[in-house]
């Protein structure tokens, strides 16, 4: 009789100690939202720049402002005189999406070589000429107001600690915007960086609104060229 009540009670802890195996606990919570990331419909960053002919990166920042009387010149009958696009087929310069995407030297090598009905001006317009009105379009969909909340923002976040306060670079690891590196990235690149993290730069996910954010990316931008908008 002692033998069948402990051998029941054996059972019965079996039974329990089975259940509680296959009984999955449950997930943490996330501390921290997950970074925002580029949508995977976009071309990876830096992707869409390689090389193509006549393609000459700006030595020296570019002016937007001597850029607005080219652009009217060749540019408006098209693209409209507000950057929204008349003829069918032509690029709206107004889609923030759209330019956020896209690296500065792929619309120069569009205005250098031509596209589809656009013809090309590297017989037309000079190196400078062109890099100024490739960087005039950005006026179109990057106001002063928000270059003027970025230089808040990046001197507040402490980006000039080591970027500098010129974006010269105040510590090795810190990327220099150059006209040059300026020209070859897209504005999502330097989001993503921004809001993830890379390298020793810490994510400002938690830190910065997305607002905030964009508007450091395009004041940092604004070191390669000399906006239209300042």
């Amino acid at each position: 009789m002692k033998s069948r009540i402990v051998l029941s009670l054996c059972v019965i802890v079996l039974g329990l100690a089975l259940a509680a195996c296959t009984t999955p606990a449950p997930l943490p919570e996330a501390p921290t939202p997950i970074p925002t990331l580029i949508p995977a419909t976009l071309p990876p960053p830096g992707a869409q720049n390689t090389p193509q002919p006549g393609v000459v990166l700006p030595k020296a920042a570019p002016v937007a402002a001597n850029g607005e009387a080219i652009y009217a010149e060749n540019c408006a009958d098209c693209h409209g005189p507000d950057g929204a696009g008349v003829v069918e087929g032509s690029r709206d310069f107004t889609d923030v999406d759209y330019l956020r995407a896209a690296a500065p030297v792929d619309f120069y090598a569009v205005v250098t070589n031509g596209a589809g009905d656009m013809p090309a001006f590297k017989n037309e317009l000079s190196d400078e000429e062109r890099w100024d009105a490739t960087y005039f379009l950005w006026s179109f969909a990057v106001p002063a107001s928000q270059l003027s909340l970025g230089k808040t923002v990046y001197e507040a976040a402490g980006c000039v600690a080591c970027h500098g306060a010129e974006g010269q670079g105040a510590i090795p690891q810190a990327a220099k915007f150059s006209a040059d590196f300026i020209a070859q990235h897209p504005a999502q690149q330097y989001y993503q960086s921004v809001s993830a993290g890379k390298g020793i730069m810490p994510a400002h996910q938690d830190r910065l609104s997305a607002e905030e954010r964009w508007a450091a990316v395009e004041f940092v931008r604004s070191f390669g060229y000399q906006s239209a908008s300042k």
